[in-house]
């Protein structure tokens, strides 16, 4: 958001040492802080503790063609993506048995 340091710790009430620290990883902010940081940068509190969700799926999924699916997935009704977990969940299952059974 281009906000120096002193400017964001004035609007989330927090001494810039401490900022420091947290951008650091020196220290965690609570809660409370949390959710004013995530205030302060027009984000919810689940995207500034774990990032924008296909972010997170890129940084896990090297197969972007699985990935693609998967986004694909998720335009889908909610009963068609149940049924698109209930066969993977299936599959998943199956590999993992005949995996213990070699």
């Amino acid at each position: 958001m281009g906000f120096s340091q002193d400017v964001f710790s004035t609007k989330i009430g927090v001494h810039v040492t401490n900022l420091s620290k947290y951008e650091r990883n020196k220290s965690i902010p609570s809660l409370e802080i949390a959710e004013k940081m995530a205030s302060a940068l027009d984000m919810s509190l689940d995207e500034l503790v774990y990032g924008q969700q296909n972010e997170k799926a890129r940084l896990h999924l090297a197969d972007n063609e699985l990935l693609n699916l998967f986004n694909k997935t998720q335009q889908l009704p909610d009963d068609q993506k149940k049924t698109v977990m209930d066969l993977l969940s299936a599959f998943l299952l199956k590999a993992n048995l005949a995996k213990q059974l070699t």
